[in-house]
């Protein structure tokens, strides 16, 4: 077992003392906590002070606590699992791997020989244009143009990934198993994802955020405004740190829901319809009564 000698110990404090110092000038506070642990306790409640005083909005808030959260998250916590990976057999043809790419609208797709446990490069959509305008290229000088795989472990903290996707100029990782199994896939999104929130980009499907099924039944996108609810039903929800549908949820169970999970708030009652290991994606809402 490692322990931190006086000289670490003696540049923590004083870190932390900094640290307390510049915050203590801001809120004229006076008694610096000990260690790292309390530091961020006092700062989280520093942050939801000051959202509750309206000198930050609750978005502020919560991308600035995930930072504390983000030094102790595990690739396997943010991976897309490999049932759900998006990948292809290395001896597909281009018109085939042209389909797949505009299918599914990604700009990376992971190909494997034989097995999807055996991936053996990460194909770029650019790269599929000259096999489509060069006609006398190949599908086996495809292969040529892969990026090599860049493999991790499922316990591999995500500050770690980070800096590895920077140095590295990478965007992917495959995220194996003790036995070189593959178990995911994590991308560079994925990770700045733990700290801005979810990233919508050009590709991603444009859905109704609020459908109705009956007078009293609606379909909500996780992300829906909470007050967009509230107009629908003419009806005040508790306020919290959260502006979503999906962050009521969440804020009501202290974790993520799994399908079929029931959250009944403000005389309206919250079935998840969709999710997976990060967030909730569809909720049912009905009222009641």
């Amino acid at each position: 077992m490692m322990t931190k000698s006086n000289n670490d110990e003696a540049t923590e404090s004083h870190a932390n003392k900094t640290i307390w110092g510049r915050l203590k000038g801001v809120f004229r506070l006076r008694n610096a906590p000990d260690t790292t642990e309390e530091l961020e306790s006092e700062i989280q409640e520093l942050l939801e002070e000051g959202e509750e005083q309206g000198l930050i909005s609750s978005h502020e808030e919560r991308m600035i606590s995930s930072i504390f959260d983000f030094r102790e998250t595990l690739a396997s916590e943010i991976m897309t699992p490999s049932s759900e990976m998006v990948t292809a057999d290395c001896t597909s043809s281009v018109k085939d791997l042209v389909g797949l790419v505009t299918e599914e609208g990604y700009t990376r797709i992971p190909l494997y020989e034989g097995s999807p446990d055996t991936i053996v490069g990460i194909l770029h959509a650019k790269d599929l244009l000259r096999f489509c305008i060069d006609t006398d290229q190949s599908a086996a000088n495809l292969r040529e143009r892969l990026f090599p795989p860049v493999f991790i472990q499922e316990s591999t903290p995500i500050t770690k990934l980070l800096r590895d996707f920077q140095e590295k100029k990478n965007h992917m990782a495959i995220v194996t198993d003790e036995f070189g199994g593959v178990r995911g896939l994590i991308t560079l999104e994925d990770v700045i994802e733990e700290i801005v929130g979810e990233i919508d980009d050009e590709h991603d499907q444009e859905e109704s955020e609020l459908r109705v099924l009956s007078e009293k039944v609606i379909l909500v996108d996780a992300k829906i405004d909470i007050e967009e609810v509230e107009h629908y039903f003419h009806c005040q929800l508790p306020q919290g740190p959260y502006e979503s549908v999906g962050g009521l949820v969440l804020h009501c169970l202290g974790r993520v829901p799994v399908r079929g999970t029931v959250v009944t708030v403000g005389g309206l009652r919250f079935t998840v319809l969709s999710a997976d290991q990060r967030r909730v994606k569809m909720i049912k809402v009905e009222l009641q009564g």
